[in-house]
């Protein structure tokens, strides 16, 4: 089986499933804080091609900046977006970039277009990053986002390069079961 008909019917499937949830999360978003339920940001996908990525908002609307980390305990995340984030259900729109093409199920998480330049003059090998599509889950999500902001962009590049030079639909399976026991374990901001 392909990697992308694997990435279609498993988004699909789940995209299924999570309909139930979907209209209690946005009343919940839009019941606690003004704004839109979805957020949406430019991020680069395969070969740097700008996409538009799908979230549902987890941050007071108009107090994010493009370059803002959010840390535990940040003050501008909402109630219902600290639990979307500890739960990782934040990132579940992005099953409709996978159905478009835009995403895979695993991959290397996509950065913000303005970011990749910065990130390459620093870091060269950081454009292979490019090479694969970007995914809703990988090797840096089954560490938590704790692991990640300690080791920051440098440690999250060897995992991503990691994953690219050994990608395959085994290594794809064993990512997705632990992304499932990583959220399952609650670990995350």
């Amino acid at each position: 089986m392909s990697k992308r008909i694997f990435d279609f019917v498993g988004a699909f499937v789940l995209l299924v499933f999570i309909a139930l949830f979907v209209p209690f999360i946005a009343m919940w978003i839009k019941a606690t804080s003004p704004g839109p339920v979805i957020f949406r940001q430019v991020r680069a996908g395969y070969r740097g091609k700008p996409f538009t990525i799908f979230k549902f908002r987890t941050m007071k609307n108009g107090t994010g900046r493009s370059f803002d980390l959010v840390r535990p305990g940040d003050s501008r995340v909402t109630v219902p977006g600290r639990f979307l984030r500890k739960t990782h259900m934040d990132e579940l729109p992005q099953l409709i970039n996978v159905l478009l093409g835009q995403m895979s199920l695993v991959g290397p998480r996509p950065v913000r277009v303005e970011l990749v330049e910065k990130h390459a003059q620093e870091i060269p090998t950081f454009v292979r990053r490019l090479d694969v599509r970007p995914g809703l889950t990988g090797l840096g999500q089954i560490h938590g986002r704790i692991w990640s902001l300690k080791r920051g962009i440098r440690g999250a590049l060897r995992l991503d390069l990691f994953y690219i030079n050994h990608c395959c639909f085994l290594f794809d399976l064993y990512i997705l079961f632990r992304t499932l026991k990583t959220i399952i374990g609650r670990k995350g901001v």
